[in-house]
C-alpha cells in the first residue's frame, strides 16, 4: 500500500494501516474528496517539517526556551504522523486506480513561531471542516471513506489542542467543529500554494479570492470585543461582477454544525463591501461572497463567486 520511512514510522508511533482497501470502491466524488484530503495533508506534512527545521535551525524562537526539546518533540510527531496520513491516502487512491496527489510547492506567511501558531490552528480547523463536509456530501454514496477520515481527525484534533494551548489559547474553543464545502476547503489550501505548482490538480470548482479589508491574508483575527461589522475586498474585474451587477451580495458564514447564515454586504466602492457579522461565532469561522442563499453546502458550493477566508473567531 506504499511504503513509509522506517524512522518516521517510530516518530509517528505506527505506519500505513493494514486493513486491505482492496474491496473498498469509491465513486467518482468519493476519489475526489480523497484527493481533497491529499491535498491538504500534502500542505500539512510540509508546513510541521519546515516548522521543524526552523525550530532547530533557530529561525523561529520560543517565548519559553525550556520548553525547546517538548515543543521539537511533540511538533516532530505531528510532522511524522502527517507524512503517514499522506502516505495512508495515497495508498486508498492506488487501490482504487485513481490518481495521487503528489506535492506541490508552498509559500507559508509565517515571519516567526506565533505566526506559525496562528496559521496551524487555520490549517488544522481547514482539515476538519474537509472531513465533516465530505461525510455530509457524500453520505448516501461513499459510506467507507466515514471511518478513515474519522480515524485522521482524530489524531489532528490533538495536534490542534497541543498548538493552542502553545499559543495562549483555549484548546476546546467550542462543542462542534465547523464543517464546510468539500470546495471551499480546497480554495483554502490554495491559499499557500504556489501557483502553478501542482502536478496534478483537484477537480473541483476554484474561486476568486476575497481579502478583510486592512487585514494581512491569514492573519490570526480575534478581537478582544466581538465585532459588529467587518469589511471586505475584492478583485472587481473578476467575470462575476459583471454577471451578477444589480444583484444583493451576501456573505455566508459557515460556523459549527449549522446551516450557512447570510448578511448583507453594503457595497461602497468598486471591490469594497461590508456586512454584518453573526453574532457568537465560536473558534474557526469560514466566509464567502454569493447572490444566493442555500441551506445546504452542495448548493453553497456552486454558489459560491469569491472566497472563502478562514477567521480565527476564539
Amino acid at each position: 500500500m506504499g511504503e513509509v520511512p522506517a524512522n518516521i514510522v517510530i516518530i509517528a508511533g505506527g505506519g500505513i494501516p493494514n486493513v486491505s482497501g482492496s474491496a473498498v470502491q469509491y465513486t467518482q466524488a468519493g476519489i475526489v474528496a480523497l484527493q481533497l484530503l491529499a491535498t491538504l495533508e500534502n500542505i500539512e506534512a510540509f508546513f510541521y517539517a519546515e516548522a521543524i527545521h526552523n525550530l532547530t535551525t533557530g529561525a523561529y524562537t520560543l517565548p519559553d526556551n525550556s520548553t525547546y526539546v517538548e515543543t521539537v518533540e511533540v511538533i516532530s510527531k505531528i510532522a511524522a504522523q502527517e507524512a503517514v496520513h499522506v502516505a495512508t491516502v495515497g495508498a486508498v487512491l492506488r487501490l482504487n486506480f485513481a490518481t495521487v496527489v503528489p506535492p506541490c510547492q508552498y509559500a507559508f506567511p509565517v515571519q516567526d513561531f506565533g505566526h506559525f501558531l496562528t496559521v496551524a490552528n487555520l490549517l488544522t480547523s481547514t482539515n476538519f471542516g474537509s472531513v465533516i463536509g465530505v461525510q455530509e456530501q457524500l453520505s448516501g454514496t461513499d459510506l467507507a471513506i466515514a471511518s478513515s477520515t474519522t480515524s485522521i481527525i482524530a489524531v489532528e484534533a490533538r495536534h490542534d489542542a497541543f498548538l493552542r494551548i502553545m499559543h495562549g489559547l483555549i484548546p476546546n474553543p467550542s462543542p462542534f467543529d465547523s464543517g464546510l464545502p468539500v470546495a471551499w476547503a480546497y480554495n483554502i489550501g490554495l491559499q499557500l500554494i504556489v501557483p502553478g505548482s501542482c502536478p496534478v490538480e483537484v477537480p473541483l470548482p476554484t474561486y476568486p479570492q476575497l481579502f478583510i479589508d486592512g487585514a494581512p491574508s491569514w492573519e490570526n483575527w480575534a478581537p478582544d470585543t466581538y465585532p459588529e461589522t467587518m469589511g471586505f475586498k475584492w478583485d472587481d474585474q473578476q467575470e462575476w461582477v459583471t454577471r451578477e451587477a444589480g444583484k444583493q451580495i451576501y456573505a455566508a458564514w459557515v460556523n459549527l454544525y449549522n446551516q450557512p447564515v447570510y448578511t448583507n454586504v453594503t457595497v461602497s466602492g468598486k471591490g469594497v463591501g461590508t456586512a454584518e457579522v453573526p453574532k457568537d461565532m465560536q473558534a474557526v469561522a469560514y466566509v464567502a461572497l454569493t447572490t444566493l442563499m442555500p441551506d445546504n453546502f452542495a448548493g453553497l458550493q456552486d454558489a459560491t463567486l469569491a472566497g472563502p477566508l478562514a477567521i480565527a473567531m476564539s
